[in-house]
């Protein structure tokens, strides 16, 4: 597997830590375009401004040429499959700051992933996820920030995780959702998705009196969740592997029924 161009994307913004730590690991040894977006924009899934459109601009991140758009993460990988005339070889999304488990389609850095695989901008992705502290999830950067204190966890993690990834072929995937726990690790866990998300965010939160919701930041260590998930990986210290695809298709159910007409 020959790696020679890579698209660095995700959704909190075209300059923010994690797109900066790829962006350092990674320059000097293959080449790299950003497209991104402009502002933070966690938590839109896969949405399209298909209505409004949106604008997009030229910049440079640490030296790596880059394109902002004022809309989604899937906006991002629509304007890169027009805008290049050549595809990438690889796709990475993130580094997130905060968790993606649990196949999470509110997640504009896993559906980043999935709709570049679906739009063919590449061929393998990679979506990847830190479990930061809260206050960092919604954290409108600034590209400016020291990155010493995150170069070796969650940086050189990542960069070591993209090397073993491509010396093994994504061990026969082409798509893989990473997340890292809070804490440095070099264990690695191979997952399936957590079953439900209480098994590791804390549930929303209604004010009866005032009429109103809000999402508490941070997830819930205590709960035990199911073995084997990324969930209970992340909560037991490894860092967790869950290999994708990018579909939602019942495939066992789809060949037992494939060409089947019923009446209604």
């Amino acid at each position: 597997m020959i790696i020679k161009r890579i698209l660095l994307t995700g959704d909190d913004g075209y300059n923010s830590i994690g797109i900066r730590l790829l962006v350092h690991f990674l320059k000097n040894k293959y080449d790299l375009k950003i497209v991104a977006t402009k502002v933070q924009q966690s938590g839109v899934g896969g949405k399209l401004s298909i209505k409004e459109g949106g604008k997009w601009g030229k910049v440079q991140v640490d030296g790596v040429p880059a394109i902002w758009v004022s809309g989604t993460p899937g906006d991002a990988m629509e304007l890169a499959n027009t805008y290049f005339n050549q595809s990438f070889d690889l796709v990475i999304s993130g580094i997130n700051l905060g968790p993606n488990i649990v196949g999470d389609l509110a997640s504009g850095t896993f559906t980043a992933a999935v709709r570049a695989i679906k739009l063919q901008l590449a061929p393998k992705a990679i979506a990847f996820s830190w479990v930061a502290p809260g206050s960092f999830w919604y954290r409108d950067h600034q590209g400016n920030e020291d990155l010493g204190v995150y170069r070796a966890y969650p940086g050189e993690a990542a960069y070591k995780l993209i090397n073993l990834a491509i010396a093994n072929n994504f061990w026969d995937n082409y798509l893989l959702n990473i997340n890292f726990p809070d804490q440095p690790t070099k264990e690695v866990k191979f997952t399936r998705f957590a079953y439900y998300f209480g098994d590791f965010f804390s549930p929303l939160k209604i004010d009866k009196a005032n009429q109103a919701y809000s999402y508490p930041k941070g997830f819930q260590p205590e709960l035990q969740g199911f073995v084997n998930t990324d969930a209970d990986a992340l909560r037991s210290g490894y860092i967790s592997i869950t290999p994708c695809k990018p579909d939602l298709l019942n495939d066992q159910s789809f060949q037992a029924l494939k060409g089947k007409i019923i009446n209604l």
